[in-house]
């Protein structure tokens, strides 16, 4: 399987957010098209991110604690 390229941050910007943070909530996405983007900026990478691709939100981010 080929390698996806990274999404735009301005893109997934856009996205609702729904931080999928307990079991429920995570548990509406079973089955649904999954993939972790990551978002460059400059040389680094800003924020790493789940994203449910049929629903088309955030389900968890984190920052890059080194950024900057």
């Amino acid at each position: 399987m080929a390698e996806e390229k990274d999404v735009k941050i301005d893109f997934c910007l856009g996205k609702e957010s729904q931080d999928a943070s307990n079991y429920a909530e995570l548990l509406k996405h079973v089955g649904h098209h999954l993939q972790v983007v990551s978002f460059p900026r400059d040389l680094q990478v800003l924020k790493v991110a789940l994203e449910c691709v049929t629903c088309n939100r955030v389900l968890i981010e984190y920052d890059n604690p080194d950024y900057g």
